[in-house]
This record gives structure tokens, sequence and C-alpha cells, in this order.
């Protein structure tokens, strides 16, 4: 995945594209597997697999990404789309 990661919107809405590095490294301090950020997420796991492939996910889905990860959304947020 390219280091552009960010918000944009599109026909569905506000989208946003997800550091995958962020997310992998998120869950190995964890011990979590990809599965089990998706279950504690309440995503599907061909969800999580797209947005970790580059593809955009609705600001929602990003949100319940980073509250899974059990720190304050913003701040987990924010590291997930590369800015932190």
């Amino acid at each position: 995945m390219s280091s552009a990661v960010g918000v944009r919107d599109s026909r569905a809405g506000l989208v946003v594209v997800l550091s995958a590095n962020a997310v992998r490294l998120a869950c190995a301090q964890r011990g979590w597997s990809l599965s089990e950020l998706a279950r504690k997420a309440r995503i599907s796991r061909p969800t999580l697999a797209a947005a970790l492939r580059g593809q955009p996910v609705r600001a929602r889905t990003a949100w319940k990404l980073a509250h899974a990860l059990e720190q304050m959304p913003s701040t987990q947020l924010t590291e997930l789309l590369g800015a932190g």
C-alpha cells in the first residue's frame, strides 16, 4: 500500500483508506489475528481484507476498527490513517 492514505468523498458518501501496516501492527501489539479484530469490530473479514488491500471503507467502519482497538477512537483513527 502506498503512503497516500486519507479520507475522501464518493458516491457511497465519506470513505476512508486505512494504513494496512498500522492495522497489522495494532493487532500484533495486542496478540490478535486479523479475524479476531474483525470480530471485535463487528465487521466482516472480507471488509477488513479489502481495507488492508487499500480499498476505501466507510468512515463508520474505520471508527468501528478504532473503537475495537481499545484506545480513544480519535487517537487510534489518526494512526490508522497514517497521520500519527
